[in-house]
């Protein structure tokens, strides 16, 4: 393949200034081969668009990319994952198709590498067709000491597969769900296992309050919805626990992703600080949806704690798309640096995943992962800001040097 040159109104490395008709060039290997502002009469002129790099969703559930809506009722929580479940057992196929249309659609949303939390082998095979780069998340969950074993060999088993960074396909990782549907011995040797691997690991931490009650007392809601599902015994949880024991155990990994993070306390959030290999994953939209109090995303960024962002599944947004969830913050936070708001869908959560080297800035030597962006009539000052709007759409989407979607 000869080396591919695109012109665009704007290019928006990360890695340094935008550059006014700026032009990408990706040689044969699908790697950028340089990014300048040179007029070059053989590159393909884009028109009034911005290349941006590739969007980050660090977070997704592809299995549910069929619901049409979010499903409810979003309160109680408990109540929304007894939805969940519902949807899951009530499915006429096994959700592949589901899997296939989730990376489709988020392709078309300037997607170029996503986390996917998958919740059965075959999903996470899908993930190597043509499209996005996936850091595939084999979900295990296991509350009761029985299924430590079981559990144990299927997250060995996913962890056998290649990985494969620097093409398409999927980097294999593993995700204990939650403190409320994974044994604490299971956790504590994923961690081992996550550690020796040096593999990313996700867990949802710190989502609810109720949650935060479970690890405290051992009561509550959760309580009430585990021996309903038959998992619950007396004392598989100890009172008195709390997110942070998880976030200690996390502290050796290569990385550790935690999902969420709605209901961080100071000292956990210190902790996050002091741990430059744990990212919290906000969902913005989601959050929304559930009606959580204020994420505290601006305040960890204050306080040196790394954060990506997600977009979690169509079970709680109506859609896939990174982009619609940095306008959405770019509306509701008007005087937060729009850059900032751009590295958070993309280099945050490539670093999030240990892949920053390999992609999620327009820099020489990266994996060519390009997000074309359709910019207004007028786009000269306040660059950022008047990039991260709803009305300017996503034209193309480039994953290692190859189009996976594009209009032009």
């Amino acid at each position: 393949m000869d080396v591919q040159r695109y012109r665009a109104a704007w290019v928006f490395p990360l890695d340094g200034d935008p550059i006014r008709n700026g032009t990408v060039e990706i040689d044969a290997t699908g790697r950028i081969a340089a990014v300048h502002g040179k007029a070059d009469p053989r590159a393909t002129d884009l028109g009034r668009v911005a290349i941006l790099p590739g969007l980050v969703n660090a977070h997704t559930h592809l299995e549910f990319s069929d619901v049409e809506s979010p499903l409810g009722p979003r309160k109680p929580f408990t109540d929304w994952i007894r939805a969940v479940v519902k949807n899951r057992r009530g499915r006429t196929t096994n959700g592949d198709e589901a899997v296939r249309d989730g990376l489709a659609e988020s392709a078309h949303a300037g997607t170029t590498l996503l986390g996917e939390i998958a919740t059965n082998d075959q999903s996470a095979e899908l993930c190597r067709a043509s499209g996005p780069l996936v850091v595939a998340f084999r979900e295990l969950i296991g509350l009761r000491s029985d299924q430590v074993e079981e559990q144990l060999e299927i997250a060995r088993r996913h962890l056998q597969q290649p990985s494969e960074a620097g093409s398409d396909g999927i980097i294999p990782a593993i995700s204990p769900h939650a403190p409320y549907s994974v044994h604490p011995e299971l956790f504590v040797r994923l961690i081992e296992l996550a550690t020796q691997r040096r593999c990313p690991l996700a867990i949802h931490l710190a989502e609810t309050r109720a949650e935060l009650q479970l690890l405290e007392q051992a009561t509550g809601p959760f309580v009430d919805l585990l021996r309903e599902f038959g998992v619950w015994r007396d004392g598989v949880i100890p009172t008195g626990s709390r997110p942070l024991w998880y976030l200690r155990q996390m502290a050796n990994l290569e990385r550790g992703l935690v999902i969420h993070g709605n209901y961080l306390s100071d000292e956990e959030v210190d902790f996050l600080a002091a741990h430059e290999n744990l990212t919290v994953v906000y969902c913005p939209r989601t959050h929304a949806y559930f009606g959580h109090d204020a994420h505290r995303w601006l305040e960890l960024l204050e306080r040196g704690v790394r954060v990506a962002i997600g977009t979690d599944s169509r079970a709680s947004n109506p859609d896939l798309s990174v982009w619609r969830e940095l306008c959405f913050l770019h509306e509701r936070h008007v005087n937060v640096d729009s850059r900032l708001l751009l590295e958070l869908g993309t280099i945050c959560g490539a670093r999030a995943f240990g892949l920053d080297k390999a992609t999620g800035s327009l820099t020489v030597g990266k994996r060519a992962d390009l997000t074309v962006v359709r910019l207004p009539a007028a786009c000269e000052t306040n660059l950022y800001s008047q990039l991260l709007r709803l009305d300017n759409e996503i034209a193309g989407t480039m994953c290692g040097g190859r189009w996976t979607h594009h209009e032009f």
